[in-house]
């Protein structure tokens, strides 16, 4: 299964998180390049970011292109609570790659796959 990353494991990876690296080191030994949006490395990203720059060697970072913050942005105006549009793309990416979200907020990826009127895998971390 690929994984789509959100912001909470990119963090959870910098401050050391075990399993957050032995879920990421599977991934890897599997073939399956975690996807990481760019929205999503913003928001994690800091200066002397050591641990999260070898976490992220493995990884497919997706810039964000007008067609994808358009999905996101409809995604966006159907989930009727207040969800980040970092989370939306990274919504987008698993529905259009038919991979599963790692995260630590299952609520906020279960409104966005209602939504899309799609089911999401959701992966609690």
């Amino acid at each position: 299964m690929q994984f789509v990353y959100d912001t909470a494991v990119l963090i959870a990876a910098e401050r050391g998180d075990r399993r957050i690296w032995v879920l990421h080191e599977r991934s890897l030994a599997r073939d399956a390049a975690p996807v990481v949006p760019a929205g999503v490395l913003t928001e994690a990203w800091r200066p002397g970011g050591y641990a999260l720059g070898r976490f992220l060697a493995g990884c497919e970072i997706e810039a964000l292109t007008e067609v994808r913050a358009r999905r996101a942005g409809v995604l966006l105006g159907r989930v009727g609570r207040d969800v980040s549009a970092v989370d939306a793309t990274v919504a987008e990416a698993a529905l259009r790659l038919g991979a599963a979200v790692l995260t630590s907020d299952y609520s906020d990826f279960s409104a966005l796959s209602a939504a899309a009127g799609r089911p999401i895998s959701i992966v609690s971390v």
